[in-house]
């Protein structure tokens, strides 16, 4: 094998740097989140690998939980009123126009 002598080409990136606010509010409080995460998950990591494996799972199965509870309101929140439509009285030929109001012309 030859080995080649000569200049190593090191390819700078300039420093990425924000003047946005909100932007630098983001990137911090993705720091905060992600050291918080570290920390709650540092005692977990000594736990046995089914203790592990169990916590896991429970905190998909929770969070699967929050994620379906709009769509479960909504289905029943559905089905409620379309109970209530079902009971409304039908608008009869005479009665299709709102009554006058007071403060109307006409």
């Amino acid at each position: 094998m030859t080995e080649t002598t000569g200049e190593v080409r090191v390819r700078t990136l300039p420093a990425r740097r924000s003047d946005s606010l909100v932007e630098s509010v983001v990137e911090f409080g993705g720091g905060i989140f992600r050291l918080g995460f570290s920390l709650i998950m540092l005692p977990i990591g000594i736990l046995p690998v089914e203790t592990r494996t169990h916590i896991r799972n429970g905190t998909k199965e929770l969070m699967y939980a929050f994620a379906t509870l709009p769509r479960d309101f909504a289905e029943t929140a559905g089905q409620v009123i379309e109970a209530w439509a079902a009971e409304t009285p039908a608008l009869e030929a005479g009665h299709t126009r709102a009554p006058k109001d007071e403060v109307s012309a006409n």
